[in-house]
C-alpha cells in the first residue's frame, strides 16, 4: 500500500467525527458521544431516501441521553418510517427522532426546527385520512411507495400491478373482523382513469376482493370472509375535495351607471379647475399691468414674406 494512502487512512481513523444532523450542543446539554446508524432492511430504506442516521449522547450522570435521528428525502418517506418501526418517536419534517431517558417538550421541538440541517417540511398525503378507524390493530399501518415496501409488507401484490410507475402510492393495514383478522390495501393514483385500468388488473389475483373510488383501488386478499370484506371496503370512499373560486362582482362591474355618473363628475372636475386657474392668471395679469406699473411684453414678429 503506498504510503500517502497510508497517512490518508491513519488521519480519518484519528480525527473526530463530524456530526450530519446532531450539534454539539443540545439547549444546554454538551455532546458526549456520537456515531452512525447502521440499519437493516436497506433496500427499503433506500427506497424511503434515508440521507442519515446518526446517534449522538448528550450530557453525563443523571442528565445523560441518546438521540437517534433519521433524514428521509421527504415528510412523507418519513411519515412511512415511523408506521414501519412502530416505536415512540417524533417526526419533524423529513426526520424521524428517537429520544431514549429524555421526553421532548413543544419548546424543544420549535428549536429543533431551526437547529435541524436540511429540514424539509412539505404537506403529508391525505391517503392515511381515509383509513377507517373502527377494528384497526394497533402499529399495522404501513405506508409504501415502491417495489422493495410492497415486496416487504404486502409480496402477494405484484409490483406490476400496483404499478409504482404511475405515481401510485399505498396505505397498508390490518383489521380484527368477527371472522378473523383482514388486511386492507389502499393505493392512490393521479387520475380515477388511472385508478379504473389498475381495479382491471387487481381484480385478476387470486381470492381478492377489489374497489374502485374516484382515484382509489380497495382491496383485500385472502379475506377470510366475503361478506365483512364487503363490510370493510364499503368504509373507504373517495371525495375530492374541490374549491370553486367565484368571481365577485365589483361595484363597477355590478352597476355601469355609477362607472358613467363618476366619469362625469371627474370631466366636470378637470373643466371647472381649468376655469378657475385660467380666471385667476387672468386677474393676476390686469391687476399687475394697473397697479405693479407693469406692461405686457413685447410681441416678437416674424417678418416670412418672400
Amino acid at each position: 500500500m503506498p504510503r500517502s494512502l497510508c497517512l490518508i487512512l491513519l488521519a480519518a481513523s484519528v480525527l473526530p467525527l463530524q456530526a450530519a444532523i446532531w450539534p454539539e450542543q443540545l439547549w444546554d446539554l454538551k455532546r458526549t458521544g456520537l456515531k452512525q446508524v447502521r440499519v437493516k432492511d436497506r433496500a427499503v430504506w433506500d427506497e424511503y431516501g434515508l440521507e442519515a442516521a446518526e446517534q449522538a449522547v448528550y450530557g453525563e450522570g443523571a442528565k445523560k441521553f441518546t438521540a437517534t435521528a433519521y433524514r428521509l428525502k421527504d415528510p412523507t418517506s418519513a411519515m412511512a418510517v415511523m408506521q414501519w418501526l412502530n416505536v415512540p418517536a417524533t417526526r419533524i419534517g423529513n426526520y424521524v427522532l428517537q429520544f431514549e431517558g429524555y421526553k421532548l417538550t413543544k419548546q424543544q421541538q420549535d428549536i429543533l426546527q431551526i437547529q435541524l440541517p436540511r429540514l424539509d417540511q412539505a404537506s403529508l398525503p391525505v391517503l392515511p385520512d381515509f383509513v377507517p378507524k373502527a377494528n384497526l390493530v394497533a402499529g399495522s399501518m404501513r405506508y409504501v411507495i415502491g417495489p422493495a415496501g410492497l415486496a416487504a409488507f404486502e409480496p402477494r401484490i405484484p409490483p406490476s400491478v400496483a404499478a409504482f410507475s404511475m405515481g401510485a402510492e399505498g396505505q397498508l393495514a390490518t383489521y380484527k373482523t368477527p371472522a378473523g383478522e383482514m388486511n386492507l390495501a389502499i393505493f392512490s393514483y393521479p387520475t380515477p382513469q388511472m385508478a379504473r385500468d389498475r381495479a382491471a388488473e387487481f381484480q385478476k389475483l387470486p381470492n381478492t376482493v377489489v374497489k374502485r373510488t374516484g382515484s382509489f383501488v380497495v382491496a383485500t386478499i385472502a379475506p377470510p370472509n366475503a361478506d365483512e370484506a364487503e363490510k370493510l371496503l364499503a368504509k373507504v370512499n373517495y371525495q375530492a375535495n374541490i374549491i370553486w373560486n367565484e368571481k365577485v362582482p365589483t361595484k363597477v362591474e355590478g352597476n355601469m351607471g355609477d362607472l358613467i355618473l363618476g366619469a362625469v363628475k371627474l370631466i366636470g372636475l378637470l373643466v371647472g379647475f381649468t376655469l378657475v386657474a385660467g380666471l385667476g392668471y387672468a386677474g393676476f395679469r390686469i391687476a399687475m399691468r394697473k397697479w405693479g406699473g407693469g406692461s405686457d411684453e413685447e410681441m416678437v414678429t416674424l417678418h416670412l414674406e418672400h
